[in-house]
């Protein structure tokens, strides 16, 4: 069995100059190196977790003829060669959280875990631009967790560049993942304007005495991170976009005293081309030079952000008095964020806020309900329906709003307030309602109908905004409150939050 493999995403990354270049053709070595044996200890290397199932796996049923199975965007194949099964059997590929160090992409169970197979099995993996940012094709791998919870990477893959894949033989199941020899870390990272990061060059594996080995052992980090520094001539020729040590136009880079690791200084505004690439050329004696390059977005520095939300609700279904049956909804609601979208300060106490105001209500009154009285005419009549009443009202109105105003942030003495004056909202609609009575005796009927235009407008008179400062988290301003309100004339209930942070 085969599900089609489709072609890989192109994502785009920004790569400029010395950056990353994609070559169009395929990397191997000489030979295939042998399948290792099934998963089992190895020594003293720290472990790492088992990964956790997500969503439904992908499953085929192969037998001794051999066959595929792929995932449907093609990103992991599996090609079991004639002979590799001795009889029928269901096969499946289980997306799972990744716990390894130097992941790149997401992680698979290959299923039933621990099946072994008479002839070499081929694993292919795709990748994306994306996934390459902060490390290079030419050092992607492929590894497995093995029985001792540590995950094992293969030195010498198969590496397709015009494809953007990478494959390796095995003769068994586990848990696999794409994995990155060398990086750049933090991979993407955003500094302000005139700021600086440092980037490091890092390797992801422990190397063995038995420098021969098909694998090599990863060890475990809880942030999943790698720590190994190479050696002192292995980053060389550190770049901006391109340009060695950059410029002052798109920001500057220089190594610092440890090997591997450079300071970028971005510039005193946002390049035009944002983010930069920052790129070195890693040494590799046994399988030759690679440029590895991180992504570095250079922001405006702002001192606020965050958000106010308003939400108000209310409901009630209508209630039948004087005999009258039926059914009708009452309903009101409104909403309001306040995106905090600017600043400009005033004093070392105030600070006037920019918010940008989205809202909506709606107003609903909508049901049917009517009363029947039957009465005899005429004396020894019969009884008939003498009183109809019959009432039908649809009402709607409905408005929105997108506006910018401005509040002013006060904090004193660990005291913070902030007073929202809202625009309002003008709902629109129209009113139609329907009274009838029918006279079953005088044979008259008495319909008055209407229907008018309605505007009326909605938003909360005054939002208050206020509370103690987090010794903390100073920079944090957070927090909520509700109450009760009247939107048109439905009773409500409403919550106010807040969730607002100081920047650089």
């Amino acid at each position: 069995m085969q599900i089609q493999r489709n072609p890989i995403r192109r994502l785009t990354a920004l790569f400029l100059g010395s950056a990353l270049v994609l070559g169009a053709c395929t990397t191997a070595p000489s030979t295939d190196p042998p399948s290792p044996p099934p998963p089992g200890p190895s020594g003293p290397v720290p472990p790492a977790p088992v990964g956790t199932p997500l969503g439904s796996p992908i499953t085929g049923v192969i037998g001794p003829g051999g066959g595929q199975l792929a995932l449907p965007d093609g990103s992991v194949r599996i090609s079991i060669p004639p002979g590799a099964l001795s009889q029928e059997q269901t096969v499946g590929i289980q997306e799972m959280t990744n716990t390894a160090t130097g992941q790149v992409g997401k992680a698979y169970r290959l299923t039933p875990e621990g099946l072994t197979f008479a002839q070499p099995v081929r694993l292919t993996f795709g990748y994306t631009e994306e996934e390459v940012v902060g490390t290079a094709p030419e050092v992607l791998s492929l590894g497995y967790q093995d029985e001792a919870g540590v995950w094992q990477m293969y030195r010498e893959p198969q590496r397709d560049l015009a494809a953007r894949t990478v494959s390796v033989e095995t003769r068994h199941f586990s848990h696999w993942s794409k994995l990155a020899g060398y990086q750049i870390q933090p991979l993407q990272a955003e500094v302000g304007v005139g700021k600086s990061v440092v980037l490091k060059v890092v390797a992801c594996t422990q190397e063995t005495q038995d420098p021969s080995g098909i694998t090599v052992p990863v060890p475990a980090d809880a942030q999943y991170t790698c720590r190994k520094t190479p050696g002192s001539n292995a980053a060389q020729n550190w770049s901006v976009n391109g340009l060695p040590a950059g410029s002052s136009s798109v920001g500057t880079v220089a190594p610092l005293s440890s090997p591997g690791v450079a300071e970028y200084t971005a510039p005193a505004q946002v390049p035009s081309r944002n983010p930069v690439a920052v790129s070195v050329a890693l040494a590799r004696p046994r399988s030759g030079p690679v440029t590895l390059v991180a992504n570095v977005k250079v922001t405006e520095p702002q001192a606020w952000q965050g958000y106010v939300f308003y939400t108000e609700r209310g409901s009630q279904p209508w209630k039948m008095t004087d005999g009258f049956e039926g059914a009708g909804l009452q309903s009101a609601k409104q909403t309001h964020t306040f995106k905090v979208v600017g600043f400009r300060e005033i004093d070392a106490f105030n600070t006037t806020l920019v918010l940008e105001q989205e809202a909506s209500a709606e107003y609903l009154d909508q049901g049917h309900k009517e009363k029947k009285i039957y009465e005899i005419c005429e004396a020894f009549g019969p009884t008939i329906l003498r009183h109809h009443f019959i009432y039908d009202r649809n009402f709607v109105m409905r408005g929105s709003l997108k506006t910018t105003l401005e509040a002013r942030l006060n904090i004193v003495n660990g005291h913070y307030s902030l007073a929202i004056n809202p625009q309002d909202v003008q709902m629109t609609g129209q009113d139609t309602t329907t009274d009838l009575y029918q006279d079953g005796c005088a044979h008259t009927t008495n319909d008055r109908s209407n229907s008018k235009p309605v505007k009326y407008p909605a938003s909360p008179e005054l939002l208050k905004v206020e509370g103690l400062l987090d010794t903390a988290h100073p920079n944090t301003l957070s927090g909520r409150y509700e109450n009760q309100g009247e939107l048109f004339t439905q009773r409500t209930q409403y919550l106010v939050s807040w969730d607002l942070t100081r920047g650089e």
